[in-house]
């Protein structure tokens, strides 16, 4: 099936409010930005691709990402409860991968069967796990920075793709957040 893909421009539409449900029922609090800075972002960053993705069937699921010059930063993939298992994560995946450029992602640490599943996915769809400590800085003044795996796409980062990487981090996403 042709997938539908809808840039989000602003947050008051019914793709975006669609979205945004799967978005903070996929999510735990700690690992998504507030409705308040994801409208900042998504006005003030071209750079910053949010994605609705459907098909003839309906709402597929979404994928924000941010394109840099240098590399894709995949911020947050989801694919709604009833479409998982029909390979459609890997087809909404390859939206970030469409530019031609080292794709980065970060993943919760492997610890149970969930977050096992997850990093399997990743590796089926051509991802390395990366073996450099990452700490995502929190959305939230409330929380404290939290430990996450990245992994890079379609070769495993160098640290010299690391530091690019963590630069536009700090720069752009992180600038996102309650400081």
């Amino acid at each position: 099936m042709e997938l539908r893909v809808h840039r989000l421009q602003d947050t008051d539409s019914a793709e975006f409010a669609e979205a945004w449900r799967l978005y903070c029922r996929a999510f735990p609090l700690t690992e998504r930005r507030d409705l308040k800075w994801h409208r900042a972002a998504m006005a003030q960053e071209a750079q910053f691709v949010c994605f609705h993705v459907a098909d003839a069937s309906g709402f597929i699921g979404l994928i924000f990402y941010w394109l840099f010059s240098q590399c894709v930063y995949v911020e947050h993939l989801a694919i709604a409860e009833t479409r998982r298992q029909h390979g459609w994560g890997r087809r909404v995946l390859a939206l970030a991968q469409q530019h031609g450029l080292p794709v980065i992602l970060e993943i919760e640490p492997v610890c149970d069967a969930g977050t096992a599943r997850r990093c399997a996915f990743y590796e089926r769809c051509g991802y390395h796990r990366l073996p450099y400590k990452h700490f995502q800085l929190p959305y939230r003044c409330s929380e404290s920075p939290l430990r996450l795996e990245l992994l890079s796409y379609p070769t495993a980062a160098d640290a010299a793709l690391l530091a690019v990487f963590q630069r536009y981090y700090a720069a752009y996403p992180m600038r996102y957040r309650e400081t």
